[in-house]
């Protein structure tokens, strides 16, 4: 059962290799104060002092210590670099592999050594590890030491070297994966432990927490009881168990006080003063606890932390697939040229197996561009837009010139009609702004992967965008130039016979139809129009009555002495206007979206490959190009490293998981 634990060694030693990772790893975290007997605890479970010891911040990088209870094997190994057979304890740094310590002094100084190297000489810490592998004929054990948690900047440590260790133990503890090893000393109020607040932020209910009281030698007598009452877990809410212990005090240490003796001493203390309890506290109870707990532990994670590893390696060979160098180099920018083709027709036509859930993208865009926001800015105008009743009423007159207006004056009609049709030129002309746009846009959508390709050859890159550039610039051209001829083709050539336009004279206002046929009741066949009076009237009297009704159609209303308000010619005039803007509306809005999809975006999905092989690989082809294209900045050659680095990490990891599925 103990080889778990060292497979979960090896894992460490994989991932501290390669630094940063997102693999949660099952492992105990030791957390505690300044002097709270941190290392004394440590040193007490591998039965060595070499932990560097002094005043303020001793500890400034994360140390993870694997206790190994070593095979014959790692003894072999061990007797080939010292050929020496009294060693029974040992020790190697994973940045020393090779280099056996067996006296823990030469260790101390190591530690002190590579955290200079990597903290600096000041007082800073780091968040890079070190790795310390302690060969023991005792048992398996895995510890992260942390920095012990401090209040106050002393010396020259930095300002916020409280926040910086709250940042570096959280990023630890934090992990579901993570035990968490809470020192609390037996001299001071559990409530107030720095430890135990941290514990309850990760940890609220507990679960993965197990505190350890230190220096219960320390206590006065008569504080016995309430320490019994914290031994027993009546004052600290950890589900994994509270267990005391006596280490060796700083005179032990000055008197090289073997770690037997401190046992044996320990011992004695517990059963003198805690008679009823002490066989369920002391360093040794402790480590066959912690290995207890870290081995269910590891057995629990197990299939979660094959899956994170599983996943990881599959994005880590998709993404190390982007960063291949290619065997065949014109194949390989062939090929690549199709997908980005393929990647792009489908992101606007909605064949994407990868559809965002978040935001509307690609052709849905395009879609929403036209349909949506097009068609609801051209409903939106006003048909008389800047034309009130007093301009209608100086048209009118003027376009008359110095004859009488007639019943519709054709030219002043004309004129307001061209004059308000403008209104519809400048929305459609910005609607294929806004697709052409979109469409640049949709380009830094398509598949995450031929992007990151793209991104390792520059040259490839901005040769394609050119090439897209190009063709929109060339189709938004000659679509603006066709929308705007064929809206003024309206303003300028009207047809008032039109059924649609009638139709929508016969929707209008009923105020306006009254206005009109009142105005202008005649019989195409020229026969009389008699109302009540004039029905009885004789001959001579229909006669005048036809004059002056032909008169008034052939000169001209003349109501324009009137007020501007109630000129029926105005009314007229107005709403003939209103109408026919709203019949060449209906066409305009219907004609427009179907113009912008067809000669803009299906042109460019019928024609993108084509563009894409006229003007950028056979260029490449002509001019022998394809080392130039192909050159790699220093940044990608680096990811391309990193990633192989982290695949065979977990590689590795994965092959060492197969250990524990024996359990």
């Amino acid at each position: 059962m103990d080889s778990l634990i060292q497979t979960i060694n090896k894992l460490q030693d994989v991932f501290a290799v390669i630094g940063e990772h997102k693999i949660d790893l099952p492992q105990i975290v030791v957390v505690g104060s300044q002097s709270s007997g941190k290392s004394s605890v440590l040193e007490s479970l591998v039965g060595r002092s070499f932990l560097p010891r002094g005043t303020g911040i001793v500890t400034r990088a994360p140390l993870i210590l694997q206790m190994i209870r070593y095979s014959r094997e790692d003894r072999d190994e061990m007797l080939k670099i010292t050929k020496n057979d009294d060693i029974k304890f040992w020790a190697s740094f994973l940045h020393k592999p090779g280099t056996i310590y067996d006296n823990f002094d030469e260790i101390r100084y190591e530690i002190e050594d590579r955290t200079d190297s990597l903290a600096g000489a000041n007082k800073g810490i780091t968040h890079e590890p070190i790795v310390l592998k302690v060969f023991t004929p005792l048992y398996d054990l895995t510890f992260v030491d942390l920095p012990g948690i401090t209040k106050v900047p002393v010396g020259d440590q930095p300002e916020d070297i409280d926040e910086q260790i709250q940042e570096l133990i959280l990023k630890y503890v934090q992990q579901p994966n993570s035990i968490i090893l809470a020192v609390v000393t037996a001299n001071t109020d559990p409530s107030t432990s720095e430890s135990l607040k941290i514990a309850r932020k990760m940890d609220p209910e507990g679960e993965r927490t197990i505190a350890v009281v230190t220096k219960l030698d320390l206590i006065d007598k008569g504080t016995i009881q309430d320490t019994t009452d914290l031994l027993c877990g009546h004052k600290i809410p950890v589900k994994l168990g509270i267990i005391g212990v006596v280490n060796r005090s700083q005179k032990d240490i000055n008197d090289n006080k073997s770690m037997k003796e401190t046992l044996k001493s320990e011992k004695d203390f517990l059963r003198s003063n805690y008679p009823d309890i002490y066989k369920k506290h002391g360093n040794k109870v402790l480590a066959k606890t912690l290995q207890g707990i870290l081995i269910k532990h590891i057995k629990k994670t197990y299939p979660i932390l094959h899956k994170n590893l599983q996943d990881t390696k599959t994005r880590l060979e998709n993404e190390l697939k982007t960063l291949q160098t290619p065997d065949s180099k014109v194949s390989f920018i062939l090929g690549l040229l199709k997908e980005i083709c393929k990647s792009y027709c489908d992101t606007i036509m909605g064949n994407r197996r990868d559809v965002s859930d978040k935001i509307v993208m690609g052709g849905a865009r395009i879609g929403q561009i036209i349909n949506e926001e097009y068609l609801e800015k051209i409903n939106n105008i006003d048909p008389l837009h800047d034309l009130t009743d007093e301009q209608i009423g100086i048209i009118l007159l003027n376009t008359a010139g110095i004859t009488s207006s007639s019943f519709v004056n054709e030219k002043a009609l004309e004129n307001m009609i061209c004059r308000q049709l403008n209104n519809l030129i400048g929305p459609s002309m910005s609607s294929v702004d806004f697709v052409r746009v979109e469409m640049l846009k949709i380009f830094d959508c398509i598949d995450e992967n031929i992007l990151e390709t793209l991104k390792r050859f520059p040259r490839i890159n901005s040769d394609v965008r050119n090439v897209l550039h190009k063709m929109l610039d060339d189709k938004l051209t000659n679509i603006k130039e066709f929308i705007k001829s064929y809206i003024e083709t309206y303003q300028t050539c009207l047809n008032t016979t039109n059924p649609n336009f009638l139709f929508q004279l016969v929707k209008s206002s009923t105020e306006m139809q009254e206005s009109f046929i009142t105005s202008y009741m005649s019989n195409p066949k020229g026969d009389s129009i008699k109302n009540k009076e004039g029905a009885e009237e004789d001959e001579k009297d229909e006669e005048n009555l036809k004059i002056q009704q032909f008169k008034q159609m052939l000169s001209g209303l003349n109501d324009l002495d009137n007020t501007i308000e109630t000129s029926k010619q105005v009314k007229i005039h107005r709403c003939l206007t209103q109408c026919y803007f709203d019949f060449i509306r209906e066409i305009v809005r219907d004609f427009v979206p179907k113009r912008i999809h067809h000669k803009m975006v299906k042109l460019i999905l019928d024609d993108f490959e084509h563009h894409l092989d006229e003007f950028v690989f056979t260029p490449y082809v002509l001019n022998r190009s394809f080392d130039e294209v192909l050159v790699e900045e220093d940044s990608v050659i680096e990811d391309r490293n990193r990633v192989e680095k982290m695949l065979d990490a977990v590689n590795k990891a994965l092959k060492n998981m197969v250990d524990i599925q024996c359990y």
